[in-house]
């Protein structure tokens, strides 16, 4: 009856440990897809905000999110200043040009339609 008992008892920390290791291992792969995902976007983001905007100097990524929807979208601030948030929202393959921020940033406007990452790069190649 002991025996049965010890091997009841271990054969239940054996699967919890099974459990705990999937359960890092899974959190540790979607921290990896993040990464990887704010590595591809964030210098879209960026070249969108300081072709479009005056003022930027630098912009920090801080989270990636997604959507009840299904969206992805980027998070962070400009210049240091976390008063100047801004959330980026990613719709198709890559960011192209839908960020949210405050209105005082929209004052720092260039133009009076800001221009898509895909414009910007088409701009770009044509002026090479």
């Amino acid at each position: 009856m002991k025996k049965k008992i010890i091997l009841i008892f271990l054969t239940i920390i054996i699967i919890l440990v099974c459990i705990g290791g999937y359960l890092i291992m899974q959190n540790h792969e979607k921290q990896e897809a993040k990464q990887q995902f704010l590595s591809e976007e964030s210098p879209r983001i960026e070249k969108y905000l300081k072709y479009n905007y005056k003022n930027i100097d630098n912009v920090t990524f801080t989270n990636v999110s997604v959507t009840g929807m299904g969206n992805p979208y980027i998070e962070g601030y400009v210049n240091g200043d976390k008063d100047l948030y801004i959330t980026a929202s990613i719709y198709g393959k890559h960011f192209e040009e839908n960020v949210g921020m405050p209105i005082e940033m929209y004052e720092w406007a260039k133009y009076p339609t800001d221009k898509s990452v895909s414009e910007i790069e088409k701009e770009e190649t044509s002026h090479k």
